[in-house]
This record gives C-alpha cells, sequence and structure tokens, in this order.
C-alpha cells in the first residue's frame, strides 16, 4: 500500500519538501509511521513531532484522509491513504 506523507508549514519546510511517498508492505499503527518518519528525518522535523519524552505533541495536528486523529496508538493504517502533518501556526 501507498502512504502519501503531506507536510505543512514549518514542517514541510525544515523537511525540505511538501510531500512523500511511504510503501508498506503491511497495516502498521499511525504511531509506527510517526516513528519512522522521525527516525528518518532532521532533528528540527523530528522535533515538530515528538517532544522530549518520545511522545508525540498535541500541538501537532494529524489528519489521515481529512479526518483530524488523536489516538495514534490504535488508529491503524491499513489501505492507500493521505496523512497530514500540520504544526501549530502562530502570529497576527
Amino acid at each position: 500500500m501507498t502512504v502519501t506523507i503531506n507536510y505543512k508549514g514549518q514542517i514541510a519546510t525544515e523537511a525540505g519538501t511538501e510531500s512523500e511517498d511511504l510503501h508498506l508492505n503491511e497495516p502498521l499503527p499511525l504511531i509506527e509511521i510517526l516513528q519512522a518518519l522521525s527516525e528518518k528525518a532532521a532533528d528540527a522535523v523530528d522535533d515538530f513531532i515528538f517532544d522530549d519524552e518520545r511522545m508525540p505533541r498535541r500541538s501537532l495536528l494529524v489528519v489521515v484522509n481529512d479526518e483530524q486523529v488523536i489516538d495514534f496508538q490504535n488508529t491503524i493504517i491499513k489501505e492507500d491513504c493521505v496523512i497530514s502533518l500540520l504544526p501549530p501556526i502562530a502570529g497576527g
């Protein structure tokens, strides 16, 4: 299956790309996909995804096929989909 990762805002800037495709051989929990992205990414990207205790940041908005996901452990990615990572937005 193919999972497209869309990076938004500062995450896209730090990743140096707005999207990438991952090819998965089996269904995986969303948390494992985030961990895999974090391991191969620059430290700045990792900092947007995980806090110092390696927990997903509460401020990170994760959307799978246009629906916000809160439970990364129990959300299983088992078909082609688009995952968007949106960092918090600040400014005025």
